[in-house]
């Protein structure tokens, strides 16, 4: 049993991450978004060096201020108005986490692993191994199935 513990862990870890992120939405917080030297994009609390092109983007709503090189940086306690340049964007946040394969697969193989009569046996947050009782199995059944409707195709 052990190789099916690593999947539900990974299923676990992105529904709390998932939990996380739709908090930090729900806050309705400013961030900055930009590009690297590199072309790697980057989010942050706080504004890029001078002289780089990015985004203020207002996590509680879908107001997006594109803020060029040459103009400096947007305080942190800004916030979206309409004298400050915010746009309204169009988001769908059911898109905002990729599909993943490697996820999918493993949420199906939890699944089918859950769908048998075998008694499974996981690790608490001691380390110590216990069996997963039928409520338990329900339990990361409908996980792994929210997992599957997320990152498969």
């Amino acid at each position: 049993m052990k190789r099916s513990q690593s999947p539900i862990f990974y299923s676990l870890l992105l529904l709390v991450l998932s939990g996380a992120a739709s908090t930090a939405m729900a806050e309705g917080k400013t961030h900055y978004r930009w590009q690297d030297e590199r072309g790697n994009p980057v989010h942050s609390d706080r504004p890029p060096p001078a002289g780089i092109e990015y985004e203020v983007i207002s996590t509680g709503s879908t107001l997006v201020r594109k803020v060029p090189a040459n103009e400096g940086a947007v305080p942190a306690v800004a916030k979206p108005s309409i004298d400050n340049k915010f746009e309204q964007v169009e988001t769908d946040r059911t898109d905002a986490l990729k599909k993943n394969p490697e996820y999918c697969a493993r949420a199906q193989e939890n699944l089918r692993t859950l769908n048998t009569a075998a008694r499974i046996r996981v690790r608490n947050d001691k380390g110590e191994l216990y069996f997963l009782d039928e409520e338990q199995k329900q339990i990361r059944r409908d996980q792994a199935e929210v997992t599957i409707e997320t990152h498969c195709d």
